[in-house]
């Protein structure tokens, strides 16, 4: 079987739907201004979304100095807690020795 020729009329037909369906210099300078754009948004709301995080980081920064602070004063209770229960039983023994009557704790302080 011998090839199909191509006609004019078909090359026509093929360059026409070229050049309909090819981007023009045009459309391709409309496509770069509209990236362009959409770049400098996405800078910006990054600049944004940088700042935001920064400012988490330093309150985090601060929430942890302060728990770190807390948590040396609730190690110093808990010893003079220690201290404390340690010298009533002291006083308590201080006074059975002396034969002294207890006094009862207030309920505030127990």
């Amino acid at each position: 079987m011998a090839p199909k020729k191509t006609t004019l009329n078909e090359i026509g037909e093929m360059v026409a739907h070229v050049v309909k369906h090819m981007a023009t210099k045009d459309d391709i300078t409309d496509l770069r201004n509209e990236i362009k754009g959409v770049r400098n948004e996405l800078k910006s709301d990054i600049i944004k979304l940088q700042e935001q995080v920064a400012g988490i980081e330093q309150e985090l920064k601060e929430i942890r100095l302060d728990l770190e602070d807390i948590r040396k004063k609730v190690e110093n209770i808990t010893g003079y807690r220690k201290e404390i229960d340690h010298a009533f039983e002291r006083i308590a023994a201080i006074e059975k020795h002396l034969g002294i009557d207890k006094k009862t704790i207030p309920a505030s302080q127990g």
